[in-house]
């Protein structure tokens, strides 16, 4: 009896048994589920955040590498980014300010300190996010701490891009052309040759050494800006521009520091009129000396604008030594023009901001040496101009102080013209042809200032400077 209880009570024991395991198990297959469903759904918006990330930088130009990044916060977008490329946009024409100081987007947007987590040079707050990208510290565009900066509305940041006006220092060469006679070779992609024809393809920094005979460094991009880095190089072509830029969005002719370097054309070429020829912009600039000879025509031929803003130029030519249609502008550096027909010639405007120029007209009557259709402004800088002619500074706008002495005959070759302030000597210029007026304009000289004149020791008369510009005619 006792017996059966037992085994009754054993039979109850396990059938309970029986039946609380599977309800066990049942709670624990849910919580089990529950907590994959969780991962899962943690899981997926993890890598939708990625994919979303990722694909922000990819449509903004950066390397897909971004996609892979931890960093929380990839893929904001900062208010200031739009602010700081509207502060990229290029600048007016007559600005006088370098505003190719002002940065833009060239891959590098501005941040404080600090590696982003993609692979791309993209803005971001201080401090070490997970990757070996490069924040922009003094970075190009100004940016709030704490979000990174994306490019908005998609963009393509294109690495050659900058300002309209370059900053001070250029990038340095990562393109390599070795002249040799009649003959070139080359390192670095964008660069072909076809005989003595050296093509550029692409946008970026090109170093030019060595000598050409007989040939042509010809450029042709998709709007992109180049840099050509003059390196003691000389290039001649006797049938054409020695420096054709076809397509660009600006070409830079940058002179090495303590270099000499020659470029002269030859033949008859009505198409690129120039010893050197561009479509666009050019731009000189550097520390050493460029010495330009338009043995056809014009040293340096534009369908854009011409900028100075460094180095040393040394001009000669059958006719203008800049010749521009839109507009010449002289930030800087040491400018010589001596032209067969004007010194400098435009369509459009003319800045002089600074630098020191020299402008010699050539013998025809009507030319001078400097001529200009639109406005002319003189705000610094040190000039003298000495030519049949020459246009007068725009009274309105200028505000450094420039004299003109207009001669009624002409003057014969090699005579000397000199202008004195209380027996001190201001100026004193002469010229291989005839000329008629002479215009000067420099730190010296001082309004409500006496000034008297002489022209191969004879003298010319007095007058006092009245306005920034005053116009003396010699009785």
């Amino acid at each position: 009896m006792k017996r059966n209880l037992k085994k009754g009570k054993i039979a109850a024991w396990l059938t309970a048994l029986m039946l609380v395991c599977p309800l066990t198990a049942c709670g624990k297959d849910d919580q089990s589920q529950a907590a994959g469903n969780s991962a899962q759904s943690s899981v997926s918006e993890d890598n939708s955040a990625l994919d979303e990330s990722s694909q922000d930088s990819s449509d903004s130009g950066f390397s897909e590498d971004a996609g892979d990044s931890s960093s929380k916060v990839s893929g904001e977008k900062s208010d200031s980014s739009s602010k700081s490329d509207d502060s990229s946009k290029e600048g007016g024409a007559y600005d006088s300010k370098p505003a190719e100081e002002k940065n833009s987007s060239g891959g590098n947007n501005g941040s404080s300190s600090g590696n982003n987590a993609s692979g791309g040079n993209s803005g971001s707050s201080s401090g070490n996010n997970a990757s070996g990208g490069n924040n922009g510290s003094s970075g190009n565009s100004k940016t709030s701490s704490g979000s990174t900066q994306q490019p908005s509305g998609g963009t393509q940041i294109d690495p050659n891009e900058d300002s309209e006006l370059d900053p001070a220092d250029e990038e340095k060469p990562t393109k390599y052309i070795y002249l040799n006679g009649t003959s070139a070779r080359f390192d670095g992609d964008g660069i072909s040759i076809n005989g003595s024809k050296i093509i550029i393809s692409k946008g970026g920094d090109y170093e030019i050494s060595g000598t050409l005979d007989n040939g042509q460094i010809y450029i042709e991009t998709e709007k992109k800006k180049v840099r050509l880095h003059l390196n003691n190089c000389s290039i001649t072509n006797k049938a054409g521009a020695a420096i054709r830029c076809q397509q660009a969005k600006k070409v830079t002719i940058y002179s090495v520091a303590g270099t000499k370097n020659y470029i002269s054309d030859g033949g008859t070429h009505d198409d690129d009129n120039g010893a050197i020829f561009s479509e666009d912009t050019v731009v000189f600039k550097g520390e050493g000396e460029i010495n330009i000879t338009g043995v056809y025509a014009h040293g340096v031929q534009s369908d854009d604008d011409i900028f100075v803003k460094g180095g040393t130029l040394n001009i000669t030519a059958a006719k203008s030594c800049l010749h521009s249609n839109d507009g010449i502008e002289i930030w800087d550096g040491t400018l010589y023009c001596d032209g067969g027909t004007n010194g400098i010639k435009t369509d459009g405007y003319i800045t002089i901001t600074g630098g020191n120029s020299t402008f010699i007209g050539g013998v025809r009557e009507e030319k001078g040496s400097i001529y200009c259709e639109g406005s002319f402004t003189v705000t610094g800088g040190t000039f003298v101009a000495i030519g049949n002619s020459c246009a007068a500074p725009d009274a309105s706008t200028t505000t450094a102080n420039l004299i003109g002495v207009v001669f009624s005959n002409s003057q014969s070759p090699n005579t000397q013209v000199n202008i004195t302030s209380g027996g001190n000597s201001i100026v004193s210029v002469t010229s291989k042809n005839n000329f008629r007026t002479v215009y000067y304009a420099g730190a010296n000289l001082l309004k409500n200032a006496a000034y008297q004149v002489t022209a191969g020791g004879k003298d010319c008369g007095s007058f006092t400077a009245g306005n920034t510009v005053t116009v003396y005619t010699v009785p």
